[in-house]
């Protein structure tokens, strides 16, 4: 990327476990964009050596974590690679199925300029829509608009933000990465606002039918669908939704009871129509009562062992 001495530096950090030859070529794309691409390889195994590979001779940093250690350490890892080495003024957090438009990081500084410039403390920048799909915003009026929840594929953080709140939680492991966050960010004092016109092309996960005695359930004539996870999924999902809503249910009442909502539509359809559904009850109770436990981390080896029979 040729940059003007005016220009931010940008490094993308991008969080991957069994990457696909494909992100090869997101990260050739990305260095059109950034000054550098940093890949964190999130405990892969061996067979993922000749992709590494590739990714190396395409321009990227890999960083290798010795055992899967979770998005939020992945992120982390990335961002203390590029401080050391770069120590750009804004980072890009992507997942690696994740691949930004080509006039993303642009359109993100723009809208950032934009807000400093209307006196908004801006704590970082979120995507617009995921493959067509638009962002779910917080209602209010204004020339910025906040997201409700966004993922954090796509967050374009300003190193000031990071020395003001720090980095990712990485006890939450996977799950309510994202959301803690960002209500830590708007906790802090500092705006959470969508890009104009950053948009991602997202794996968003292919939905499951739903069926009763073998025919498609129907609403209104519509289908029904959902998104099948795993049990170990289930508990991370569970656990640290609760741990949100304990954080943050006196600070955001509003934010919490909409996510509660979105969750317990989730849930509904999930243990309504997955397969193997007393496993993910007892996956989703277990993560009910670590989050009142206040447990963070990885999910225990033997509950994992015990989900996966």
């Amino acid at each position: 990327m040729t940059q003007h001495d005016t220009e931010p530096s940008v490094v993308a950090v991008v969080a991957a476990f069994g990457p696909s030859v494909s992100l090869v070529g997101t990260v050739r794309d990305l260095l059109n964009q950034v000054s550098h691409v940093v890949v964190v390889d999130d405990g892969s195994p061996i067979t993922a050596g000749p992709v590494l590979k590739e990714l190396i001779d395409a321009g990227a940093t890999v960083v290798r974590q010795p055992r899967n250690s979770g998005i939020a350490a992945a992120l982390n890892a990335g961002i203390d690679e590029a401080r050391a080495q770069w120590d750009p003024d804004f980072f890009l957090t992507l997942d690696q199925d994740s691949s930004p438009t080509e006039q993303y990081v642009r359109l993100a500084l723009d809208t950032y300029r934009r807000a400093l410039t209307a006196g908004h403390r801006v704590g970082f920048i979120t995507a617009s829509e995921y493959s067509g799909h638009p962002v779910p915003v917080l209602h209010g009026k204004g020339p910025f608009t906040q997201p409700f929840d966004p993922m954090q594929s796509g967050f374009l953080i300003p190193r000031s933000t990071l020395d003001y709140v720090g980095p990712f939680e990485e006890g939450l492991f996977i799950d309510g990465v994202d959301s803690e966050y960002t209500m830590r960010t708007r906790a802090a004092g500092l705006a959470v606002l969508v890009g104009e016109g950053c948009e991602i092309e997202h794996d968003l996960g292919e939905r499951e039918p739903s069926t009763l005695f073998g025919r498609p359930v129907r609403i209104l004539g519509r289908e029904i669908s959902y998104n099948y996870h795993s049990p170990s999924r289930v508990y991370y999902i569970c656990r640290n939704g609760t741990l949100l809503t304990r954080r943050y249910l006196l600070k955001d009442p509003g934010w919490v009871a909409r996510r509660l909502v979105e969750e317990f539509k989730a849930h509904l359809l999930r243990f309504a129509f997955s397969p193997g559904r007393l496993k993910l009850a007892n996956a989703a109770v277990t993560g009910f009562r670590d989050a009142l436990r206040g447990t963070t981390g990885r999910i225990p080896d033997e509950l994992e062992q015990r989900l996966l029979r």
